[in-house]
């Protein structure tokens, strides 16, 4: 009989936390783990205080160390057939974990695979199966050439868009987002651990990538769903988790474009995603203080 174990990574979750653990204990057998990173909200006391069930393990840090090596915490030890990365802002739906595994079972290349990532009002996220980016596509998305130029495939940014229905059949994408990954623990075996120098974001693109490398499909299962309410546990410190979004996009180009470029281009590339970062930065700025004079 397949095994799987559920590792959620809390930080600051609120009461999402528990919605989280109730939908993996009702749509799943899996075993989970919860590991908090220093939360200051009390949703991990929170949780355990009301969720009683054996089938869940409590782990405390007593600093925040990310979101990948937190889950490298548990990724190390376990012996699951399976192992899920859930966000702790994300609920399972019924079905979803066996309709993704079987894809697992009817797919011997698939290595690491997703589904459909909804929002609360049923909306797609479009980041739920994304491609790869490149010094090309980043510039269209800077330049916002995808949205001037929505239907031609030269200025597509890195997401494949809305147009997947809940009729098709698995499909191999270039990468998943890090809200809900599912592994096959043989193919953790031959891949390796999260890269714990991101702190969050971008060490999922990073694992799908290695997956790519290694000869693995990255699978994605449109018949299977999860909710996600995005970004509950960073809105918070919204210019930190910017910064660790932007310098984790610098570490992901070094990481495996480095040597296709001249330096030049590398030392442009670098220079766009710190303006990228400055004006988001700016931007959000201007929101927050303009938010704070309307309730004055």
């Amino acid at each position: 009989m397949l095994t799987t174990h559920i590792i959620i990574v809390n930080y600051n979750s609120g009461d999402w936390l528990q919605r989280s653990i109730a939908s993996a204990l009702a749509h799943s057998d899996a075993s989970i783990s919860v590991v908090d990173n220093d939360s200051s909200d009390l949703s991990m006391e929170n949780a355990q205080r009301n969720i009683a069930s054996e089938r869940v393990e409590w782990i405390y840090n007593n600093e925040n160390v990310g979101f990948a090596a937190a889950n490298n915490q548990v990724l190390k030890s376990v012996d699951h057939d399976y192992v899920v990365l859930m966000n702790p802002d994300c609920e399972l739906t019924e079905g979803a974990l066996r309709q993704i595994i079987q894809a697992f079972s009817d797919n011997d290349a698939i290595g690491i695979a997703s589904c459909r990532i909804l929002n609360e009002d049923g909306s797609l996220q479009k980041t739920c199966r994304r491609r790869f980016p490149t010094p090309w596509s980043a510039l269209v998305r800077m330049l916002m050439l995808n949205r001037i130029f929505p239907n031609s495939a030269m200025f597509a940014d890195f997401d494949y868009g809305e147009n997947v229905e809940p009729s098709e059949s698995p499909q191999a994408v270039e990468a998943i987002s890090g809200a809900f990954m599912v592994v096959k623990r043989d193919a953790l075996t031959e891949v390796g651990f999260l890269d714990e120098g991101y702190f969050m974001h971008c060490e999922d693109l990073d694992w799908c990538k290695r997956f790519a490398l290694a000869g693995l499909q990255v699978g994605f299962v449109p018949a299977a769903e999860v909710v996600h309410a995005k970004g509950v546990s960073t809105k918070s410190r919204p210019l930190g988790v910017m910064w660790t979004l932007h310098k984790g996009m610098i570490r992901f180009f070094d990481k495996f474009y480095h040597d296709d470029y001249a330096w030049p281009v590398r030392y442009s590339i670098k220079l766009g995603i710190l303006l990228s970062f400055s004006a988001k930065a700016v931007g959000s700025l201007i929101k927050s203080g303009l938010g704070v004079f309307n309730r004055s």
